[in-house]
């Protein structure tokens, strides 16, 4: 079997970067045990990261009790570069600068009120021209994009809040700022946050993403798995089928989003409550004091994700399901009623809450970037949270 050099010299420095980024602040000799690689090649590899200034030398590690000379450490530099990372919905724009490690560096939100999808892109180049000049090495390396709605091999394919009208928005801001550009679903994004921002090995999850609408992001063998055609996780158009009815057309029956989605339940608590402003804050307080009209409400709720969350399980037999949704974050008892609803169910995986609700779509789009970015896609890399 012939081995390309350069390609085996592209396989190793990855895996170096790798450890260095998992594992640091760590030394070349541990690095060499924990790869398999002689010194010498590790040695190498690492002196010309830092070289780069990808990597930094942090002098002799001065913790050792040993006598003589003392090994040296080197970390990975999150100041390296920086990305970009936007999330799109139907009434907000949303974007979080971070380095490198995910360290978040400057988030702002803007409100979107039936602009054009031309006039939403200007204003991500003002919000991207407006930030302070960070301390990097390279500046902007990436941007990502997290869209409410499929996303197809980097092309969105339906959006229910914002009409994309053919409009190019990666070839947009790589004609404008020259880096690579990823657009991707938002539930995927908050699945790729739960995997990268935690030091649990977590192979196979889902995250459910409750908002605007319903979505699922699948994570099967450490890969984000998105379907045929980007339709994987699409929840919120499963069918709600209601016994009491007649037999209807399926074109006339509702699905999750239209009936079960954040946005639906506050617009049904209001017209229960007969209150045009209603709002979660409401819905939580209301909740709390016992209302029956809104417990009711948040019990039919649980009911329907519990069927839901039974079929992703009898689907993926994830080890753990996350939920990314505020209104389930401050009313924390919708879990517990889902998992004793499922009781039927021989085994049930964990059901807990996003690690972070608000910024979880936010820093997934950030790990696609950072892995683009460092051309690390498919290598396992443990980000800061």
């Amino acid at each position: 079997m012939i081995i390309n050099k350069e390609v085996m010299r592209n396989h190793n420095e990855r895996s170096v970067l790798q450890a260095i980024i998992n594992n640091g602040p760590i030394s070349r000799n541990e690095i060499s045990k924990l790869l398999g690689l002689n010194k010498m090649s590790v040695s190498d590899i690492v002196g010309t990261f830092i070289d780069r200034k990808l990597v930094n030398s942090l002098g002799e590690d001065k913790s050792t009790g040993t006598s003589g000379r003392k090994p040296e450490l080197v970390e990975f530099n999150a100041s390296y570069g920086y990305v970009i990372n936007f999330s799109l919905s139907g009434h907000e724009l949303e974007m979080l600068a971070t380095k490198l490690d995910g360290r978040a560096l400057e988030h702002s939100i803007q409100t979107i009120n039936n602009q054009s999808i031309s006039e939403i892109a200007l204003m991500m180049e003002e919000q991207i021209d407006q930030l302070p000049k960070f301390d990097s090495v390279n500046g902007l390396v990436a941007i990502s994009v997290a869209i409410f709605g499929v996303v197809y091999e980097g092309e969105i394919i339906t959006s229910p809040f914002v009409d994309y009208d053919d409009f190019d928005l990666v070839g947009f801001f790589h004609d404008k700022y020259a880096v690579p550009v990823i657009l991707e679903n938002e539930a995927n994004l908050s699945a790729i946050f739960e995997q990268d921002f935690s030091k649990q090995e977590l192979q196979n999850i889902v995250s459910v993403s409750i908002h605007e609408g319903i979505g699922a992001g699948i994570i099967l063998n450490t890969q984000l798995y998105t379907g045929n055609y980007g339709q994987a996780g699409e929840i919120g158009q499963i069918i709600i089928q209601d016994a009491s009815r007649k037999k209807r057309r399926l074109t006339a029956l509702p699905n999750f989003d239209s009936e079960w989605s954040q946005t639906k339940i506050i617009k049904k608590a209001g017209a229960l409550k007969k209150n045009k402003t209603y709002s979660l804050v409401d819905l939580v307080a209301d909740y709390n004091r016992g209302d029956a009209v809104i417990a009711d409400l948040i019990e039919n709720f649980c009911y329907h994700l519990a069927i839901v969350t039974a079929d992703l399980i009898a689907a993926y037999d994830p080890q753990m399901i996350f939920f990314n949704s505020p209104l389930i974050e401050q009313i924390p008892e919708v879990l517990k009623n889902i998992q004793m609803k499922l009781t039927f169910m021989p085994l049930v995986p964990p059901l807990v809450m996003s690690k972070d609700v608000n910024l979880a779509t936010l820093l997934g789009g950030a790990s696609m970037a950072i892995h683009k970015a460092l051309d690390m896609q498919g290598v396992r890399l443990i980000f800061h949270h």
